[in-house]
């Protein structure tokens, strides 16, 4: 048996996964864990990673090392995307990743990161040969995946993040429908640009992934503790969704918290990230959304046990 794990540093979530392939080649899920470390907080001020985030981040890389040293995972396999990717001072932050933890962290370009989730995305989904628009809501960036069924055709990076998008739009809660109308707005005119280089062949599938669907899905089921086994493959509504919407937009952030089904350190950022869902689907003329829990870091060991 081969276990291998996965850390996926995102700009809010870091995300751990151990993976075992048996000798048969069957695979199975042996740990998994995330924490919001909001990494890219302030990414837009140009003054790169902020020491007390990198801070958090490493804390979290140190209790996962753990973890994959209790679970025997022979190697690590460490990426990182938009925050780090973008942070002029990023190089300081993978020196004392390596020299606290031991971890080598690649960073990986967004073409390889929309790639590498495609793969994750379609593990224990259903594979047909529609046309299908997934799309990975990170918090610094949204990747856009034109694939007929898991076979890359083409995609799109944007710097539609929900931590960029909160920090740029939204200042309140309950949300300013005058903040909520200039950030629907500006999804608007960004989607536009998405549309153009993705709409041939038309999807027939929109498939969402990461922090903001899968709660979404959690949410429409009311579902505590979180099960990805019930979110996986889960599908929501327009109609839905624009529903949670509308009580998301009248809450307070103490109210959110309140909601079993949100991960404390997410509440802030639902509001842009459903607004991403909502415009997405309107932009592709879309009624549902089909919510996949899996994502970057199952796509990285997926691609690894295979070679």
């Amino acid at each position: 048996m081969q276990k291998i794990a996965s850390i996926d540093i995102g700009t809010n979530t870091v995300r751990l996964l151990i993976l075992e392939k048996g000798d048969g080649g069957e695979i199975k899920v042996v740990a998994s864990d995330q924490i919001i470390v909001r990494l890219g907080e302030g990414m837009d001020a140009g003054s790169g990673l902020l020491p007390h985030r990198m801070d958090i981040a490493v804390q979290a890389l140190v209790r996962f090392k753990r973890t994959c040293e209790d679970y025997g995972a022979a190697s690590v396999l460490a990426t990182a995307t938009s925050a780090v990717r973008e942070a002029p001072n990023r190089e300081e932050f993978l020196k004392r990743v390596f020299d606290v933890t031991g971890i080598r962290v690649r960073v990986i370009p967004w073409k390889e990161e929309a790639r590498t989730t495609l793969r994750g995305v379609f593990w224990k989904l259903p594979v047909d040969d529609r046309p299908a628009l997934s799309f990975d809501i990170g918090g610094g960036s949204t990747e856009f995946i034109l694939s007929r069924g898991d076979r890359m055709i083409d995609c799109v990076g944007t710097s539609l993040g929900t931590v960029r998008l909160t920090e740029k739009f939204i200042s309140r809660a309950p949300t300013d429908p005058k903040e909520h109308e200039k950030l629907a707005g500006h999804l608007k005119e960004e989607l536009k640009n998405v549309k153009e280089k993705l709409s041939s062949p038309a999807p027939e599938r929109i498939i969402g992934t990461a922090g903001t669907a899968t709660t979404l899905a959690a949410l429409d089921m009311n579902l505590f503790p979180y099960d990805p086994e019930k979110v996986h493959g889960h599908l929501l509504s327009r109609q839905r969704i624009e529903s949670l919407f509308r009580d998301l937009r009248s809450k307070t952030l103490e109210e959110r918290r309140a909601l079993k089904p949100i991960e404390p350190g997410r509440e802030d950022l639902l509001i842009a990230g459903t607004a991403i869902v909502l415009e997405t689907l309107s932009a592709f003329g879309a009624q549902e959304m089909t919510v996949s829990d899996y994502g970057l870091r199952e796509g990285i060991l997926l691609a690894a046990l295979d070679g």
